[in-house]
């Protein structure tokens, strides 16, 4: 529940997309709830940084229960650009001033939003689904940008079904239409969508079909992923597997409406061999895949998983929109987030980084310093999705429920890193460590941005 002024409560303030473009107009949603049928008014004030750019008020006839408002604003057409939005109640000339309550939120303008990627998933794709509009809402208010579409495919080597209802590897009931639904959503929300593939594994059948496209171990044995579940196969540069590959994305790309190609892989084995017993460089081949795939399909960012940080020299190097990295041991102190982040920045040019990290949604504490330490590094993590729910296992439909202490943490982190976006640019010198005590200590971090 929002602050309580006389007989009026202010329950929520939020854009109604993830990113505005240049040029765009912004539209904030007021959600209100009054007593009784009343006349008041409201001043909206925009901030850029810690100045106000601009303010205005409205008097509104307001019906008794809950009422929505739409304020719109056209920003400056210079991006990116962070914004804070705050709306307070003015008093009557006989009210107490102390009686103002206020609320905020916080959207930014960027022209693409791979600038500062604010990272989702979705992973429900069921037929029966009914929710999706309210799904793609509720994600907006944390400036969700991008939405991952995490197991979405048909099969690992067959990415589209021929029918809008089918059945994933698992056996999960899924739903071309319901797909459809979401991307359509999620577009109308300013969000991009990312179709998730990998980039090495094919179905049980196709494997044992086509065991001279596979990769061998140093035995010579073709090496399979799970118990008679998938196989792995060679995306050297020039492989049928790779060929055959990059026909299914094109194919899913000129099919569906999706923005871009999520490629993920599974960190192990990373000394591996083709049909005929010659080593395969997979940092090279998975470089080369991006590669092939941006040539491919010039207007679609294409991400790929460095898991466990490998093989980062590589994949930052290479034409990906940002940085994706799923941390895993040995990294494992708050330290190493920041370690990760920086290296990442610094090998790419200064691309974005996104980490994947799972934390059990009841290590509250955990959360919020492992996020307070990525963003100040420079990073962000792809952490929400479905419903509000926290992305807590690296199988994305283990996602768990947010309690409303950290539901609430994570409203305002959202909000301060998107209002404050121009502060956090790349670091400059080497952090400086500050002990305080024995077991706390103090993290600094410079930076250099555009707004000094």
């Amino acid at each position: 529940m929002g602050p309580l002024h006389s007989n009026l409560i202010l329950l929520d303030l939020y854009p109604d997309r993830g990113i505005y473009l240049p040029g765009q107009p912004v539209n904030l949603i007021l959600e209100l709830e009054s007593n009784n049928e009343q006349v008041a008014t409201l001043q909206l004030a925009i901030t850029h940084g810690t100045q106000v750019v601009d303010d205005m008020a409205r008097t509104l006839s307001l019906r008794a229960g809950l009422n929505c408002i739409d304020w719109s604003w056209n920003p400056p057409i210079e991006a990116p650009s962070g914004y804070g939005a705050e709306i307070k109640t003015v008093p009557l000339p006989k009210e107490n001033p102390l009686s103002i309550c206020k609320i905020e939120t916080a959207f930014d303008v960027l022209p693409d939003w791979t600038v500062f990627p604010r990272y989702g998933f979705l992973c429900d794709f069921s037929p029966d689904r009914t929710d999706v509009a309210a799904t793609l809402k509720s994600l907006s208010k944390y400036h969700i940008n991008g939405l991952q579409f995490y197991d979405w495919q048909f099969r690992h080597d067959r990415l589209l079904s021929d029918e809008d209802l089918y059945r994933d590897p698992l056996g999960r009931p899924l739903s071309l239409i319901t797909i459809r639904n979401l991307l359509d959503q999620a577009h109308s929300h300013g969000m991009s969508t990312m179709s998730y593939l990998a980039v090495y594994a094919a179905s049980a059948s196709f494997w044992r079909e086509h065991l001279d496209w596979g990769l061998y171990d140093q035995d010579g044995n073709p090496i399979p992923f799970g118990d008679n579940f998938l196989g792995l196969m060679n995306p050297a540069p020039g492989t049928p597997w790779q060929r055959h590959l990059l026909d299914e994305c094109n194919h899913v790309l000129a099919c569906l409406p999706f923005d871009g190609l999520h490629v993920d892989q599974y960190g192990e084995p990373k000394e591996v061999y083709d049909h005929s017993g010659g080593a395969v460089n997979l940092p090279d081949a998975f470089k080369n895949f991006v590669q092939t795939a941006v040539q491919e399909n010039p207007r679609k960012p294409v991400l790929f998983n460095a898991v466990g940080n490998w093989p980062i020299e590589s994949l930052a190097t290479s034409p990906t929109a940002f940085n994706y990295i799923e941390v895993w041991p040995p990294d494992t102190s708050y330290l190493d987030l920041v370690r990760i982040v920086r290296n990442a920045r610094k090998l790419s040019n200064d691309k974005p980084v996104i980490l994947a990290l799972y934390i059990p949604s009841e290590r509250m504490t955990n959360i919020r310093l492992a996020n307070a330490l990525i963003h100040s590094a420079g990073g962000s993590r792809i952490e929400l999705g479905e419903n509000e729910r926290l992305l807590s296992d690296p199988y994305f439909p283990k996602h768990e429920p947010l309690n409303e202490e950290l539901r609430i943490a994570r409203r305002r982190s959202a909000d301060f890193v998107v209002r404050y976006s121009g502060w956090f640019g790349p670091v400059i010198p080497e952090t400086l460590k500050i002990a305080v005590r024995a077991q706390v200590g103090v993290e600094t971090f410079i930076r250099q941005t555009s707004q000094g």
